[in-house]
């Protein structure tokens, strides 16, 4: 039997349930997915089940967004969630759970991929559902036409207010790059850099600017115009550094997850390539932060102070050797690159084979999906994690403070359990997102 529901909770106030999937089961062959979610202890994987595939809280945490339909409930087996039409869409609700209006028709484009060897490939977890910094407009991937005429993954978005839907971006076609699914989306990420632009990852070859076709960062302007592709993106060479020559001048610098080449030193399960974390500001001043050579760099976030950057990442860096095992940590940088901090010293084995990518035991537990709370500081986090031995086959959103004391645990889900009559059960959380405190 599977359900899914999408709740709203503000502090200590009692869950409000905006939305649920009817419950329907048992269905034969949903081995692959069961194993994935409840096993691996990964809540996001129901995105390649359920329908429910993203969610979004305005910066002022007054209301929400979500992404409904019932198009992509197809891992391992098609569920027969037979959502009516009017359940189906982008949906707008108050954060106390009031006002519930629909803004559109949902995204076309899965936020996954489907992989033979390793299941879901998620791509969700990229944020994207972004609103903008006035709480205005949301950004997206949805299918739409391209520079040809021909349909693919495009940037778009909708007025939170009035669900006016605008094409931004007018792609050329285009695949995933080499050792990606095929079904895998050729635009990920979107995320406003400031009010009138947004930053994005594309396998897209516009005038003829990234001929190998990899996963490149791009920006456009809100209105369509001004997209630079590839960004000018400092890469250090292998066993050198980046010199610290650029000078970030703005007041609102956003992190990106950017696909650097080589062959990472790790090999993590569903990635083949090198991720680090990069901040622009401004649209146009770029640095890199992390120089990790790993394929497991990613989820990062802005402290509310604009000062430090968070993100999470199964190196031992030189400086710090504070990571033996490889297991997927929290760290801490400067906007500058400097004063590297482990955050967390998680660990379920000696040594991580999955480190930040994979969750099956006996290879570790991981951290992502970060978010802050502006007020307190605080940071939250998904994790299958149980560093308070609360947490012994599941995952749970967490919460501490930057400095990586105060840890405590925010959800209950009862994640892997074996019922008396000898079935087993999973309840765990994701897609989430987080808000600003709103007293």
């Amino acid at each position: 039997m599977e359900r899914q529901a999408l709740r709203i909770r503000q502090g200590d106030r009692e869950p409000v349930t905006v939305f649920e999937t009817p419950t329907v089961g048992p269905v034969a062959g949903t081995g692959g997915l069961c194993n994935q979610v409840n096993r691996w202890r990964w809540g996001p994987g129901s995105i390649g089940r359920q329908a429910v595939q993203a969610v979004a809280v305005s910066p002022d945490g007054a209301s929400v967004v979500f992404d409904v339909t019932d198009e992509f409930s197809f891992y391992p087996v098609p569920l027969p969630l037979n959502l009516p039409p009017e359940q189906k869409g982008l949906f707008w609700v108050r954060a106390d759970g009031t006002g519930l209006r629909r803004l559109g028709p949902p995204s076309r484009t899965h936020f996954f991929a489907v992989t033979q060897a390793h299941g879901i490939a998620d791509y969700s977890a990229r944020r994207v559902l972004n609103f903008s910094p006035d709480g205005r407009t949301i950004a997206f991937v949805d299918k739409a036409l391209g520079v040809d005429g021909h349909e693919g993954d495009q940037v778009v978005t909708v007025d939170v207010a009035t669900g006016e839907r605008k094409q931004v971006t007018r792609l050329p076609p285009a695949a995933p790059p080499a050792g990606y699914p095929g079904n895998a989306p050729t635009v990920f990420g979107p995320a406003f850099v400031d009010e009138r632009t947004i930053a994005f990852s594309s396998s897209a070859n516009p005038d003829d600017s990234n001929p190998e076709g990899n996963y490149v960062l791009m920006t456009i302007k809100t209105d369509g115009s001004g997209l630079d592709v590839p960004l000018p993106v400092p890469v250090a060479l292998p066993g050198g550094k980046i010199e610290l020559r650029f000078v970030i001048t703005g007041d609102r610098p956003q992190t990106i997850d950017v696909l650097v080449p080589g062959r990472p030193t790790n090999d993590p399960p569903l990635r083949v390539e090198i991720w680090e974390i990069f901040v622009i500001d401004e649209g146009q001043n770029i640095l890199q932060l992390t120089n990790f050579h790993r394929g497991d760099t990613w989820y990062s976030l802005v402290d509310v102070d604009r000062e430090r950057i968070y993100f999470t990442a199964s190196a031992n860096p030189e400086e710090l050797g504070t990571n033996p095992s490889g297991n997927c940590q929290l760290f801490s940088i400067d906007r500058l690159g400097r004063d590297l901090r482990q955050l967390t010293n998680f660990r379920e084995t000696e040594h991580s084979v999955a480190g930040c990518s994979g969750q099956q035991r006996p290879r570790g537990c991981y951290v992502g999906t970060l978010s802050q709370d502006p007020r307190s500081r605080a940071l939250l986090f998904y994790s299958s994690c149980d560093p308070l031995g609360t947490n012994p086959n599941g995952a749970q959103i967490f919460a501490m403070q930057p400095d990586g004391s105060g840890l405590r645990q925010l959800t209950d889900s009862r994640g892997l359990v074996r019922e008396a009559d000898g079935t087993y059960s999973g309840e765990l959380p994701g897609p989430w997102a987080y808000g600003p405190y709103v007293p």
